[in-house]
């Protein structure tokens, strides 16, 4: 390595490649381990990296001068070693890097791009090296200098710029604010750009990801920005959901839409005007706006069910074609959840033993644990929305005395499977109010199954949670593998899960206290039962809830 850099040295124009190689050679020696997220991990320890980058990549970093290829190593170097450099460190590299975001190379400006994103990504105990306020001096610049780099006819859609520009705005958070028109205007000019012959998936994934990081920061400082965010992106959004050459935004788009209604807490014209287009056949031929739409419908149930109450017919269409497909079952039944949940009862009760009706036709022709296990918490939820008679009652409307069919061979069996924190919280609420307010849970066959919800309930609360299918990957580098499917969630827009029981902060007390109000109303009869008909553990478990709330059985 000194041969190659003093040959170097000796002519730096013309002896270029000898640096060059010797910097490959130090890498290659000094990485022992490294991964994808944090670069070089295990260090050679007789390879003095960090003397090597003050004596030959700092200069020449500095240097205005000097040939491509060694400016784009000395960036891969510092990329590659991320990890290994100070908060200080870091943020004196910044101003040095960011010039050459401008340079008229490809590899350069990319490298550059990248090297900025690598060390804006490094943590340490889950946090960021630098954290905004180190970087807020930098932050307009180096927003100019990556959607400067656009500019440049080969770097038009790089995927390394905007995904450095996302970066940019996390760490950043709400010190972007000054900048976010600028960068609101940037994104506008650059979709309706690549809107015409969208090629590379990657960089629309991060252009999208950026625009949400921004919503969500920019407004949990300034709620009143939703509205500014609204009036810039409807205009382009509704030109890009018609224009048949960029259909792979569609999901997107929605994921925004999503994002800005849900922190509405009033309907505003521009969601009214464009609803009844949500529902045209079109929009759901693409299997990957579902399940973005769907999220867009239950937001529009949650501010203001009555914009949805005029075209509820159309959204049971949607329900029943989603339910016949197992691939999209879920997505069936968290619309027609939203629609118990926050419509009046006169306005779907008329149409409850039609969809449940198809919901006990997936059970009987099709049925996966998936869809048994949304089916136990759609039962659930029901019942401690409406109460667990008029469930019974609606069940039973279908096919007389099927409820306890269902109760006996798909719901018990299958309480401890759902998954989900707050699914389970739900489930297990909803079969307490079922197993404790229920008048006809006290006669005909549901006695003999008492005891066995019982069971499940406690279950519920003993047992850990194990996955019986498969989950969704939620990784914000997710689009570096590539995209199996036309549908990519967006890591900057998660849809925040509400508690459908929030009213019970306690489970396993509102278990206890309503077996007592329970006993109290019917003295003497399920002790016995308990004792009888629990095992051991379970009895044990009970004891414990009992005694933790101070509630006894009469």
């Amino acid at each position: 390595v000194e041969v190659l850099l003093k040959e170097y040295q000796s002519n730096p124009q013309k002896n270029w490649v000898a640096k060059d190689v010797a910097m490959y050679i130090v890498m290659a020696l000094a990485i022992r381990g490294s991964t994808r997220t944090r670069g070089a991990t295990q260090i050679n320890p007789f390879v003095k990296v960090m003397d090597f980058f003050q004596s030959q990549v700092l200069p020449e970093l500095k240097s205005k001068q000097g040939n491509p290829v060694l400016k784009a190593d000395c960036l891969k170097f510092i990329a590659s070693f991320r990890t290994q450099l100070s908060a200080d460190a870091c943020k004196a590299l910044i101003p040095l890097i960011a010039p050459y975001l401008g340079h008229k190379n490809f590899v350069v400006h990319s490298y550059a791009a990248a090297s900025i994103e690598k060390l804006l990504s490094v943590k340490d105990n889950g946090q960021p090296r630098m954290n905004k306020t180190q970087l807020q001096p930098y932050i307009k610049p180096l927003l100019q200098g990556l959607f400067r780099m656009f500019q440049h006819d080969e770097s038009k859609e790089n995927e390394y710029g905007m995904k450095a520009i996302m970066r940019v705005c996390a760490v950043g958070e709400d010190a972007v604010t000054p900048c976010a028109e600028f960068v609101i205007n940037q994104i506008k000019t650059t979709l309706h750009a690549v809107a015409q012959n969208p090629r590379n998936p990657k960089f629309n994934h991060f252009l999208f990801e950026t625009l949400a990081c921004l919503i969500t920061n920019v407004c949990k400082r300034n709620p009143g920005a939703v509205e500014k965010f609204e009036s810039s992106l409807f205009p382009p959004f509704q030109t890009m959901l018609q224009m048949e050459t960029c259909q792979e935004f569609g999901p997107y788009v929605f994921q925004i839409l999503s994002q800005l209604l849900e922190k509405h807490t009033k309907m505003t014209k521009p969601y009214v005007s464009i609803f009844p287009a949500l529902l045209h056949p079109k929009m759901w031929a693409n299997k990957g706006n579902i399940p973005a739409m769907i999220r867009l419908l239950v937001a529009y149930l949650r501010v203001d069910p009555s914009v949805v109450g005029q075209k509820l017919e159309g959204l049971l269409g949607i329900f029943q074609k989603l339910i016949a497909n197992k691939r999209e079952d879920h997505h069936g039944m968290a619309l027609i959840s939203a629609i118990v949940e926050r419509m009046p009862t006169k306005a779907w009760g008329r149409h409850a033993p039609t969809f449940l009706q198809m919901m006990f036709q997936r059970l009987m022709n099709s049925r996966t644990q998936k869809f048994v296990c949304n089916f136990v918490s759609f039962s659930a939820f029901f019942c401690h929305k409406h109460g667990p008679d008029i469930y019974i009652q609606m069940v039973d409307q279908v096919q007389k005395g099927i409820f306890a069919n269902l109760l006996g061979k798909v719901v018990v069996p299958n309480v401890q499977k759902v998954e989900g924190k707050v699914e389970r919280k739900s489930c297990a609420v909803g079969m307490i109010d079922l197993l404790c307010k229920s008048k006809a849970m006290m006669s005909g066959p549901y006695p003999q199954i008492w005891p066995q919800l019982l069971t499940a309930i406690i279950n519920l609360f003993e047992l850990p949670e194990t996955s019986t299918y498969e989950n969704d990957d939620d990784i914000m580098d997710m689009s570096q593998r590539g995209f199996k499917t036309v549908y990519a969630r967006l890591v900057f827009a998660p849809e925040i899960k509400q508690d459908p029981v929030g009213d019970v902060p306690n489970v396993k007390a509102y278990l206890a206290k309503s077996l007592e109000g329970l006993s109290r109303q019917m003295p003497n009869q399920f002790g016995g039962v308990i004792k009888q008909k629990l095992s051991p553990d379970h009895q044990k478990a009970l004891l414990s809830y009992m005694k933790a709330s101070g509630a006894t059985l009469h």
